[in-house]
């Protein structure tokens, strides 16, 4: 009898519809015997011992229980046997689900596996080297105390700071040109002091120097700095608002200090200088992305910002995308910042006189990933540009998140452009936006860049050299196409003159290179000019022009000449000991096209040192078409075989290219190896520059032997951008000796190791939203399963009944989707509204519904446009599954062992159970 009462009662348990049909069917009964006692007379008076109608029908109720429950044994045989197959205790059962699913098991260990070696790919493979200097300071950073309540209402929320350089920065107040620092998610208004710094020390000890700079405006920079104490503002979108509305009420605040200060800072108030209308902007992290949505606030003053520089700056997609809002900022301000460019933007609206350059660290660079600081198709390349800090000349390095704004190299070129751009004399404080794009691609960009047909870049006007006599014992006249050798430099002064060849068809030579390791210009002890022969007659204005240097030799011909070396270029030096490009060292590189060399008739470089310096010079006029070859192969074979090149050029010349278009996802990397054998006692050892079209991403690589190549190309979530200009894939320009005739030969193989580190940084999210989603999948088998009357089972037996039942169809849905969007690159815009349309929704909810609930195709799954790469999602779902089991597993055991320690605890000393359960505070003396 106990033995059946327990059986019938754990089917009572588990039949948990039945039992509430049953239930039922008692409450009716109870129903039925209570409306019958209520049909009886009522006694005035009852007996102790005399049961009410309400004991009694609690009476009935609890015999028609038992009968209903010992009169169910056909359903309870049919429920007890589906109990027992196939298996015998749900309890156990759900206990040791998770150990016992070989499924979930392989899922698991191979996850483990690709994590492990993702992680390890990731911190140890294909990182680029790090070669920052450290900057040093004393800073001072006073509060702006009159920015208070009155002036903007988040005062006691947020600080506004000036910053000073203790020995150089005299005033408290600002007396130069002014510019507000932005700080990032995190950020501190302290960051701002190695690029303030270097800036103060540039202007103090060496511009304010010279008269030119001061007459042509240059004056020193304030930089104001702000503390958001250190917000998260890329987490939360509505921090991100504030921010942006406290600093256009700081930018109104602080341009009006200058009024009141320049109209006594200067001794000729005949010609004062205009006041302020607008701040330099740089932006560091999400600095930059707070920088470009002040345009977008309603309390933003049209024309206060016509310079923005930002570093790190994710432009194009959220870090963090969980809050909405985020998403909703980012999609508002690019397209804004698309629109106000156009010629139908309206005048609040338009950003005709707005120049934004975007500074991206690279591959070192593992908090944003360098992808999204891509403007190429928000900023048309007439007013901005991207740029990696491996490009920039004399930096030449890649930089993490913080570094970027420390590194010595880098923010003394960023201090040396600000102060270039700088005007005093103009109300918006700095030059006309011609002048300020072409000061940034002078010191930002390597000059070898592809030039963009919408910039029209005017012809520099070339500085005169003045007039050059020929002796016969002084100069040498090299044949038409001769190549230039010299490996000793400053034997003796000596002019080299090589002739100028047509243009085509008449020749092929169409290009000219130089390649020295002396620095060129009229100071230094190379120099190249442009020369044609004069008539015998000089005029007397250009014998007595005292700007001209005038070597009069004895003899005729006589040259007119013009500097030609101000176009010279720096790149790290190669030399046999030197490992990475910032050495220190430098060599000039000198690229002339010969269709604009106009009417000149010789290049003559002027070797005028005579004290043996021992240095090189290498020049040629070449067929540039002929050195640049494009290697046609597809993914396929990139990856089974690799590239192999016997002779990277054919024709021994100084500069060769190769081009691979198929080398252009940022998700794949490649292992390169260089050799050239019997040119040990070259001029330089060989040495490259790696670079892509789509973002100004260069890299230098000397003296090499093995190399790694890494790219931000295609990348994921991103829109490629299409333009005539741009070029697809990788190009691989080579320095190479050209006095030895020894083939260069290369190897480039697919990385697979290397490029499992990638994939954890451009899928950052994905490893959070992926696993969200395969637990919410199996929350609804655990609800599945218990309307169907089961129990609630356990997290790791409804992740079994997922892997067993749903994932398969879910695996083959994402499969679909991943191959549709990469095959067909869609980027159509979808709503709620438009997959589930309802006819009764109103109008205006109907569009609410569109605006609110809108996604687009290329933001779901990973963001994927190559076919190649289809596979990924489907992959990503698997490891999801075992990163899920993992944190089950591993949750599961500590929640184990904390019962099982305090089980122990519990029954071994029952004085720790008593203190564990007092209620009363303790008090030690």
């Amino acid at each position: 009898m106990g033995v059946r009462d327990a059986d019938e009662c754990e089917t009572l348990e588990i039949s948990s519809t039945r039992l509430e049909l049953e239930t039922s069917r008692i409450l009716d009964s109870a129903s039925a015997v209570d409306d019958t006692s209520r049909q009886q007379p009522r006694e005035r008076t009852s007996s102790p011992t005399t049961p009410t109608s309400l004991e009694k029908a609690s009476l009935l109720n609890n015999n028609i229980l038992n009968n209903n429950i010992n009169h169910s044994s056909p359903p309870k045989r049919k429920l007890h046997q589906n109990q027992k197959s196939p298996h015998k205790s749900l309890t156990g059962h759900a206990s040791a689900s998770l150990s016992c699913s070989i499924s979930i098991f392989i899922i698991f260990i191979v996850t483990i596996v690709l994590l492990g070696a993702t992680l390890d790919s990731f911190l140890n493979h294909q990182k680029d080297s790090k070669g920052c200097l450290v900057s040093y300071m004393r800073p001072s950073f006073i509060k702006q105390n009159g920015f208070d309540s009155e002036q903007t209402r988040f005062a006691g929320k947020y600080g506004l700071y000036l910053y000073r350089e203790l020995g150089l920065d005299i005033s408290e107040e600002p007396t130069g040109i002014p510019a507000l620092f932005i700080p990032g998610n995190a950020g501190s208004y302290k960051q701002v002091r190695s690029i303030a710094a270097e800036t103060a020390v540039l202007y103090y000890e060496s511009m304010s120097q010279e008269p030119k700079h001061w007459e042509q405006g240059v004056r020193g920079i304030d930089f104001f700095t702000v503390d958001f104490n250190e917000e998260f503002s890329a987490f939360h979108g509505h921090s991100l608002l504030e921010q942006a509305e406290y600093l256009n009420d700081a930018i109104r605040y602080i341009l009006s200090l200058y009024p009141t200060v320049r109209k006594h800072q200067y001794s000729h108030p005949s010609q004062p200088h205009p006041d302020p209308a607008s701040v330099i902007i740089i932006g560091h992290s999400m600095g930059g992305v707070v920088a470009r949505t002040l345009f977008t606030m309603p309390n933003y003053q049209p024309g206060s910002i016509n310079t923005i520089l930002t570093m790190a700056t994710p432009h194009l997609l959220p870090p963090a995308p969980f809050d909405w809002q985020i998403s909703k900022i980012y999609t508002d301000i690019n397209e804004f910042w698309r629109n106000g460019y156009s010629s139908n933007a309206s005048p609040s609206n338009s950003l005709s006189d707005v120049t934004l350059i975007s500074i991206a660290g690279g591959t070192l660079d593992t908090i944003v990933c360098s992808d999204s600081a891509n403007i190429n198709s928000l900023v048309p390349a007439s007013h901005g540009f991207t740029v990696f800090t491996t490009s920039i000349p004399t930096v030449w390095t890649s930089m993490d998140h913080q570094c970027i704004l420390w590194c010595n190299q880098f923010v003394k070129v960023v201090a040396n452009t600000l102060l270039n751009i700088v005007d005093i004399r103009r109300a918006s404080q700095t030059k006309t936006i011609s002048e300020r794009m072409s000061i940034f691609r002078k010191f930002l960009l390597t000059g070898l860049e592809v030039g963009f047909p919408e910039i029209e870049a005017p012809k520099k006007k070339l500085e005169p050299f003045g007039i050059i006599s020929l002796e016969k014992d002084s100069n040498t006249f090299l044949d038409m196409g001769q190549r230039l050798v010299l490996e000793k430099l400053g034997s003796a002064p000596k002019v080299h003159l090589m002739p100028i060849p047509p243009t085509a068809p008449h020749s092929t030579l169409n290009t000219f290179s130089l390649l020295t390791d002396q620095s060129l210009g009229k100071d230094s002890l190379v120099d190249v000019l442009l020369c044609d022969i004069m008539p015998t007659e000089v005029r007397e204005s250009i014998k007595n022009n005292s700007s001209t240097n005038n070597i009069v030799l004895s003899t005729a011909p006589r040259l007119s000449c013009h500097i030609a070396s101000g176009d010279a270029i720096a790149v790290p030096a190669s030399g046999k000991d030197d490992e990475y490009p910032y050495s220190g060292r430098t060599f000039s590189f000198l690229k002339l096209k010969v269709k604009d060399l106009g009417d000149y008739q010789y290049i003559a470089i002027i070797d005028q040192d005579g004290k043996g310096t021992g240095g090189f010079l290498l020049a040629e006029f070449y067929d540039e078409h002929s050195t640049i070859n494009s290697l046609d192969t597809s993914i396929k074979e990139l990856i089974m075989e690799g590239i192999h090149v016997d002779a990277v050029s054919e024709n021994h010349s100084l500069v060769s290219v190769l081009r691979i278009p198929i080398i252009d996802s940022s998700l794949l990397t490649y292992k390169m190896t260089i050799n050239r054998h019997g040119c040990s006692d070259g001029l330089f050892a060989p040495f490259l520059r790696q670079s892509i079209s789509s973002m100004y991403e260069s890299k230098f690589l000397v003296n090499i032997k093995h190399a790694d190549i890494n790219i931000h190309g295609q990348a994921p979530f991103v829109t490629p951008v299409s333009a005539p200009h741009l070029r697809r894939g990788l190009e691989l320009q080579f320095w190479m000796d050209p006095t030895c005739h020894a083939p260069l030969s290369l190897d480039i193989e697919f990385d697979l190791y290397g490029s499992l580190g990638k994939i954890v940084m451009r899928f950052q999210t994905v490893l959070v939203a992926f696993p969200f989603m395969v637990v919410i999948l199996t929350l609804r088998a655990q609800i599945r399963e218990y309307n169907r009357g089961e129990p609630f089972y356990s997290f790791g037996h409804a992740l079994h009944l997922f892997i067993s039942q749903t994932m398969p169809i879910f695996l083959l849905m994402i499969s679909c989707l991943s191959i549709y969007q990469s095959v067909t690159r869609a980027s159509k815009t979808y709503s709620l509204a438009d997959l589930f349309p309802v006819d009764t929704t109103p109008g205006d909810m109907h569009k609410v519904i569109k605006a609110k609930a809108s996604f687009n195709v290329n933001d779901t799954l990973l963001g994927n446009h190559d076919p190649f790469f289809w596979f990924l999602p489907p992959l990503f779902f698997l490891m999801s599954v075992g990163i899920t089991a993992f944190c089950y597993a591993l949750l599961s055991i500590l929640v184990r062992s904390l019962a099982s320690i305090t089980s122990f605890i519990s029954q071994r000393r029952p004085s720790v159970a008593r203190f564990v359960g007092r209620q009363e505070p303790l008090i030690f003396i």
